[in-house]
């Protein structure tokens, strides 16, 4: 039976973020991520180039989403809340 686990980045970010909420983000260290997912730093670096990016991955994706979303809506509809306008 292999060894391998499935989903490296799922869990790399999610042992990030526990660890970031325990012991802060700037005393956490990619090795401690890498190691809390039971992977090695290099297979971090596969998926982020640096810690930040754990934070943020998907914030392009969710970005687009947003602009579809919003080029999708009716001219009359507010931006802040989303209802038509009076005509």
């Amino acid at each position: 039976m292999s060894r391998w686990k499935p989903d490296a980045e799922g869990r790399l970010t999610k042992a990030a973020i526990t660890l970031f909420e325990e012991q802060g983000y700037d005393e956490t260290t990619v090795a401690e991520i890498a190691e809390a997912a039971g992977l090695t730093k290099r297979t971090f670096f596969r998926y982020f180039a640096d810690k930040r990016e754990v934070l943020f991955n998907g914030s392009s994706e969710l970005t687009g989403r947003w602009i579809e979303a919003l080029n999708a809506a009716p001219r009359a509809a507010r931006l802040l809340d989303g209802r038509a306008r009076p005509v």
